[in-house]
């Protein structure tokens, strides 16, 4: 049901229709297709479910087909995080055609690494510890744990762990301007 949801909402934004204008064609509150489209409901009703497809002029069954190859397309590989004492650790490796890139960089205390391999975009995760990113032009982000980043152009040159404790970042890169 969340794909379905997921389905409906992509429908609405690619009208341009807000939530209220979804309401008013289709007799269904707003807080009803919130739900639905959240997933926080179970499922709806047939005759809501009839008169959201109605609504957006789809056929019901084309919208469950529609959510089902959504929910048929995610892969999920579940494993174990690859040992990593100190340095970098791919952790997409089991993945074929994969678009992005996923790794794991652990730092020993006080100790750091240059990032040569990486493009951008890029987001990185303080899973645990504390990191300062070394820029370029001289910059200097400080990063806690549960902090993020989210780097359009420019990867800091170095990650440096500034505390007496293993540090790790977890990055991820878009691979897709690659092909």
């Amino acid at each position: 049901m969340a794909a379905f949801g997921r389905e409906l909402r992509r429908l609405r934004i690619d009208r341009g229709w807000s939530l209220q204008r979804m309401a008013a064609e289709s007799g269904v509150s707003v807080a009803g297709i919130q739900k639905i489209e959240s997933g926080t409901t179970n499922s709806p009703n047939l005759q809501t479910a009839v008169s959201l497809s109605e609504a957006l002029g789809q056929e019901l069954t084309d919208l469950v087909m529609a959510a089902c190859a959504v929910k048929s397309s995610v892969e999920v590989v579940a494993g174990s995080t690859p040992p990593i004492s100190h340095g970098i650790g791919d952790l997409t490796t089991d993945l074929s055609e994969r678009r992005l890139q996923s790794q794991m960089i652990v730092l020993e205390p006080k100790r750091g690494f240059e990032l040569a391999d990486m493009s951008p975009p890029s987001f990185m995760y303080v899973l645990r510890g504390q990191v300062e990113a070394h820029f370029r032009n001289g910059r200097v982000e400080r990063l806690d744990a549960d902090d993020a980043i989210h780097l359009r152009e420019e990867l800091p040159l170095r990650l440096e762990n500034t505390i007496s404790s293993p540090s790790a970042v977890l990055c991820v890169s878009d691979r897709g301007s690659e092909r």
